[in-house]
């Protein structure tokens, strides 16, 4: 992982500024996503390490290390968006890919347990290992949209490009289920590439926490604490979706116990990732920028009634209307994208809000617009699924 993480670090470096924000407030919204799991985890193997092991990749969102989508609550999401078949591959693959991957990890006695790092019971530790993969996902993400997005590109190479990148993305498996839904309607095969890797053999299920001399370190757990207590005052503040508000005030009284009672412990390595996620929390970051793509509103039909919000792009001689929507973490944002009959006035824009009807032309569904009213950006750019 480490390579790879060198790699992309070196690319943003020569990426345009807009695009390193975008990137790093990617990363460091998978990074807020998974600490009240990371957190549960271990207050489940404090008390069971066997049943926490056997239980926590199936209770949380698949927001850790290991294949995501045996998480039973993206299995529902899956069943809800694909059907029970679907949800049901994927959780049965996920589950034998892991079985794979622990008959592949070392054995440290006759009993046949696994044997147990230190990394493993340590959040900074698990936080650590997971940060280089929330960066390679946060640099992928956008160009994988925007690349299916893309007409005329054939099925297989469709299918390859989904499968690579979710191999690399690797998301959560809540927003494995969403991407993929929402490139379902505009590339179905890089949708199908895309679910048959994110969640069950993507880099998420390769990376174990890697043993440390020190896993404890003060500041980097006062760093986690100022974070999480920032994003949840903020509700989410446009890096996760606001239902983790709330876990996130708990994960900052907790980070906040531990930076006390390991006041004494220092180890500088692992506390990149904790300043990463409160220096973004801050300063904040753009939305991710929209390309043209063939997305659109899922299940709209003909003669619906539309209000809708978003940003006016006009592109190839179209209009559209956009605005990202998020499942879990900025990570797994992609547009929603809305379609004009006609063109709006140059000077409307760029945040409109329009109202109409759905109507079929040669080129497929658009909104005819009866009404429109330019607005003030919104405070959050972002809707939720």
């Amino acid at each position: 992982m480490r390579p790879v993480a060198i790699a992309v670090v070196a690319a943003m470096a020569l990426a345009p500024a807009t695009a390193v924000q975008t990137t790093v407030a990617a990363a460091a919204g998978t990074l807020f996503e998974s600490v009240p799991f990371v957190l549960a985890g271990l207050a489940l193997a404090a008390a069971s390490a066997r049943w926490a092991t056997r239980t926590v990749p199936y209770l949380g969102c698949g927001c850790g290390t290991g294949p995501s989508a045996r998480s039973l609550p993206a299995a529902l999401a899956t069943w809800l968006l694909f059907g029970p078949l679907v949800a049901a591959a994927r959780l049965a693959a996920a589950v034998a890919a892991a079985w794979l991957l622990a008959r592949r990890a070392p054995r440290c006695c006759s009993h046949g347990e696994h044997a147990s790092e230190p990394g493993e019971h340590s959040a900074l530790a698990q936080l650590q290992s997971i940060a280089p993969l929330a960066i390679v996902g946060g640099a992928v993400a956008p160009a994988f949209v925007a690349f299916a997005g893309l007409a005329h590109v054939p099925p297989p190479v469709a299918f390859a490009a989904g499968a690579l990148a979710g191999f690399a993305i690797a998301p959560c498996a809540l927003g494995a289920a969403g991407l993929g839904a929402c490139l379902r309607s505009a590339a179905p095969a890089a949708a199908l590439g895309f679910l048959c890797v994110a969640g069950i053999a993507d880099l998420r299920a390769f990376v174990r926490p890697r043993a440390r001399p020190e896993m404890h370190d003060a500041v980097a757990y006062a760093l986690l604490a100022a974070g999480c207590a920032f994003v949840a005052w903020r509700g989410g503040d446009t890096l996760v979706h606001p239902r983790f508000a709330l876990p996130l005030w708990g994960s900052a009284v907790t980070f906040s116990w531990l930076a006390w009672r390991r006041r004494f412990e220092q180890a500088p390595p692992l506390r990149w990732g904790p300043a990463m996620m409160l220096v973004t929390a801050v300063l904040g970051a753009p939305a991710p920028q929209y390309h043209a793509t063939q997305t659109t509103l899922a299940r709209a039909f003909a003669g619906e009634h539309v209000d809708f919000t978003g940003v006016v792009t006009r592109t190839l001689g179209a209009t559209a209307l956009v605005r990202f929507a998020i499942t879990c973490c900025r990570a797994d944002a992609a547009p929603v994208v809305l379609r004009l009959q006609r063109g709006l006035p140059d000077r409307a824009g760029p945040w409109v809000r329009a109202r109409g009807v759905i109507v079929q032309t040669p080129a497929g569904l658009r909104l005819r617009v009866d009404r429109y009213r330019t607005i003030p950006a919104p405070a959050d750019p972002f809707v939720y699924r």
